[in-house]
């Protein structure tokens, strides 16, 4: 066991655990250091060997389990306070995936092996606000997230990236695999976001996907997939886009790929 993993206390239970160990090692040390010299002088220390070893043993067996008790408990709220913390830099609140930094944070490790980024939008967001409120708009965003999870592999990273917007890195995607993905993210969108929270809703996403190159920056690809949810987004919604960029040819190309 790491050092540094001994103080990461969740429970109760380890509390206890630890201030018996403590406690033992505590009582021990005294005792110990009376007994030796007593093994080795023999019997001629009996008398004062049993007046010193009671005490040696009494005080840190009343003093220890306390103190260790309120340490090892500031140990324990210390712990899960720094997890609350860092599950809400990586988490977003709403809907459980990876927050815009985190998931940025996480794509960069992994541009190494190439990949795709994916933006994803919900269409017609602002109306169904608008038309049934802010909580459904909650469960709304809460069902992408859900699509998300379903149709994508275990090893996608997920964020949300703000309001209706949500990105996507998919690790070592080719652009044939981005595109299946996007295309199935459109299909499962289509059927899941029929009725949600009890509200014919009609939920659809517009997709927006680049594939990352070595000589891109993430902020680069992550424009190509914006620039491609934009043409998605203004060419009917409930689609999907490519985009690549060349040597030849740096401006945008898109290629058109409506779902359904």
């Amino acid at each position: 066991m790491r050092i540094e993993k001994i103080f990461e206390i969740r429970t109760m239970r380890q509390v206890y655990k630890l201030m018996a160990i403590v406690t033992v090692f505590a009582v021990l040390i005294p005792v110990l250091t009376f007994t030796l010299p007593f093994l080795h002088y023999g019997q001629r220390y009996l008398g004062i060997f049993m007046i010193a070893i009671f005490p040696a043993a009494l005080i840190p067996l009343l003093i220890t389990p306390p103190i260790a008790f309120i340490v090892l408990n500031l140990f324990r709220i210390q712990t899960l306070t720094i997890d609350k913390v860092d599950h809400y830099v990586r988490f977003d609140t709403l809907t459980g995936v990876l927050t815009r930094a985190y998931l940025l944070g996480k794509t960069r490790d992994a541009l190494s092996d190439g990949g795709a980024f994916l933006m994803i939008d919900a269409d017609h967001f602002k109306a169904i606000n608008d038309t049934h409120g802010h909580d459904i708009g909650d469960e709304a965003l809460k069902r992408i997230a859900e699509v998300l999870r379903k149709a994508l592999t275990t090893d996608a990273l997920i964020g949300r990236l703000g309001g209706e917007e949500f990105g996507v890195f998919l690790p070592g995607a080719s652009d044939t695999e981005a595109v299946a993905a996007a295309e199935n993210l459109c299909a499962l969108m289509r059927q899941e976001g029929r009725v949600i929270a009890g509200k014919e809703l009609g939920l659809t996403v517009s997709i927006g996907c680049a594939l990352h190159r070595d000589e891109n920056t993430l902020e680069k690809t992550i424009k190509l997939a914006d620039s491609a949810l934009y043409h998605a987004k203004h060419s009917g919604r409930d689609r999907y886009f490519l985009a690549e960029a060349t040597d030849t040819m740096p401006a945008l190309i898109l290629k058109d790929r409506m779902a359904g």
